[in-house]
């Protein structure tokens, strides 16, 4: 092995290494008890004798179950309006939808409470006022109520996973069951949603994995209803309010959410790989055409857009932003438009918000720069190193931080942090340790991203680098890089975007001196949701610059495939 490809595997190596390590202690954890020798499993009796987590178990399997299938039903239909159909100005879906998907999940959440808590909620109220109930049925403070407001969230999610399979769906079988008669409706249900099935239900499964290891939905509705999922019972059991911590039974607890997502995991793999039996597009004679709809149904899919659009994305941002704009929570009337006020947006200043702006600007960062240095020396290893077995190790240990729960990762490095690195080296309660499982969290996206762009270049540009005398590192920084410059852009502000939203792991790992936006939004509003609800909007209008970057990288990348 030359210098510069050893250069390359080891550089790669160091955060899949990270990986393992994480991994490793959480399954070490879960068979220890701090001060005593040996391993034990009662850890296991522990966790697995009380009655409360097969209700937490329960719970998170109606929680994720009414997730996916509330993602399914809304974008399933406006994956088919948007690629297989001629309705108007459907090209301004994709934005749409991708940037319901880009706003926070922790502020959706806080909106769905200002409209739907059991007691306090503007729709519920208006419910039980409409109908004379002392309690409106219908809120989020449950277990489906929660779900929904999850599905909503990843509604975005699986509409760019499907939609490329609806537009590359040949329309031949379509044709033919339209010249035998069939109506729309029957050709959709017997011809179109049984060949989409395998993109459907892989859509599905990946919807599954992550809402079974969802965090800050859970956290910001459930917890103060005393409603737990598995993340959140990780999260009780590793920081109390008030208590000891019990992280080795938190390991034990992450056993379980382990192994379940590695078979959702394992399952979508199959899926993936098994749907070349539903093949419809073939190199000859492929011709996309689309679905001609009437007046009506013109209507109607721009009405069910809507609506999703606005129940995923609007609502939520209206509620908030009427309640950043009251001191206290006051129903909507003429008399309380009167009563409006921006305090809270006149108390948010440098010095009180200063200190998670300045580490959340860090981490923007320096976790994406560093996560594409990391992912295209892991790409470059599984596409171009011809090193088959470390190539095929490689690519299997940069997918299972995609697969796992990114509280399960989170969990590893406190063990690791506490137990085993000094208190005199800057890694637990540090922007460090965010740093490192951020990065490991998202190699996963980074190397399939730069997986598909090197792909594309074909082999014989390095064979012309190295004929000129170009070492490999070269070749990749002469080359290789400038043309996936669109692929780089792209996953850096992807990166950087989720970095900037993400709650779960900033949460789990929050400490005076590392706290982010995110955590520092989650404690305004447990303490003040008029202040909490200003911090929200400010922090998803700070999202724009970046969110038409993501847009314009995207565009780059789709005019480079085509």
């Amino acid at each position: 092995m030359g210098a510069h490809r050893a250069i390359l595997v080891v550089a790669g190596g160091i955060p899949l290494l990270l990986v393992v390590t994480l991994l490793a202690t959480i399954g070490y954890a879960a068979f220890r008890v701090p001060g005593a020798a040996g391993f034990t499993l009662s850890n296991f009796r522990e966790v697995y004798s009380d009655p409360f987590i097969y209700k937490a178990l329960l719970n998170t399997i109606v929680f994720a179950v009414i997730a996916v299938l509330t993602a399914a039903i809304t974008a399933v239909p406006i994956a088919w309006l948007t690629e297989r159909s001629d309705l108007p100005a459907r090209g301004m879906i994709f934005p749409l939808m991708t940037l319901s998907l880009l706003i926070p999940g922790f502020a959706t959440a806080m909106g769905w409470l200002v409209l739907l808590h059991e007691r306090v909620g503007i729709i519920s109220h208006w419910i039980s006022s409409l109908f004379s109930l002392e309690r409106s049925p219908i809120n989020v403070n449950n277990v489906i109520g929660m779900g929904f407001v999850q599905g909503l969230t990843l509604t975005g999610l699986m509409f760019i996973m499907i939609a490329s399979s609806f537009r590359a769906m040949d329309p031949a079988l379509e044709e033919s069951a339209e010249a035998h008669g069939l109506s729309l409706a029957t050709r959709l249900r017997k011809v179109t949603f049984p060949l989409m099935w395998p993109s459907i239900l892989a859509a599905s499964l990946y919807t599954l994995t992550v809402g079974f290891g969802s965090f800050d939905i859970p956290a910001v509705i459930g917890m103060g209803s005393n409603v737990f999922v598995f993340s959140t019972l990780v999260y009780e059991q590793a920081r109390p309010e008030g208590g000891i911590p019990h992280n080795e039974l938190a390991a034990a607890t992450s056993f379980l959410l382990f192994f379940v997502a590695i078979l959702f995991s394992y399952w979508y793999l199959r899926v993936v790989r098994q749907s070349s039996r539903y093949a419809v597009v073939t190199g000859k004679g492929y011709r996309p055409k689309l679905v001609s709809l009437t007046r009506t149904q013109r209507v109607l899919g721009w009405t069910f857009v809507g609506i999703v659009v606005l129940l995923a994305a609007g609502l939520p941002f209206l509620a908030l932003l009427w309640t950043s704009l009251n001191r206290y929570f006051v129903l909507p009337s003429m008399s309380a438009f009167q009563n409006l006020t921006l305090e809270a947006y006149r108390t948010l200043s440098l010095s009180f918000a200063g200190p998670a702006i300045e580490n959340t600007i860090i981490l923007i960062f320096v976790v994406p720069t560093l996560t594409a240095i990391f992912s295209l020396a892991i790409s470059w290893v599984i596409v171009r190193s011809e090193l088959k077995g470390i190539s095929g190790a490689y690519d299997a240990l940069a997918f299972t931080p995609h697969a796992i729960p990114s509280i399960i990762l989170a969990l590893g490095a406190v063990v690791i942090g506490l137990w085993y690195v000094p208190a005199s080296l800057p890694f637990y309660g540090t922007l460090n340790i965010l740093l490192a499982v951020y990065i490991v969290t998202w190699l996963g996206f980074g190397t399939r991203v730069y997986n598909s762009a090197l792909l594309q270049i074909h082999r014989e540009l390095d064979e012309a680098g190295s004929v000129f005398g170009l070492k490999r590192l070269t070749v990749l920084r002469k080359i290789l890089l400038p043309l996936i410059v669109p692929a780089v852009i792209y996953t850096w502000v992807w990166v950087a975007l989720l970095v900037y939203r993400e709650l779960t792991v900033a949460a789990f790992l929050a400490s005076q001196s590392n706290v982010v936006l995110s955590t520092f939004v989650w404690q305004q509003w447990q303490q003040d949701t008029s202040r909490g609800a200003a911090l929200s909007i400010v922090m998803i209008l700070a999202m724009m610059p970046l969110i038409a970057i993501y847009f314009w990288a995207g565009r780059r990348m789709a005019s480079r495939k085509s």
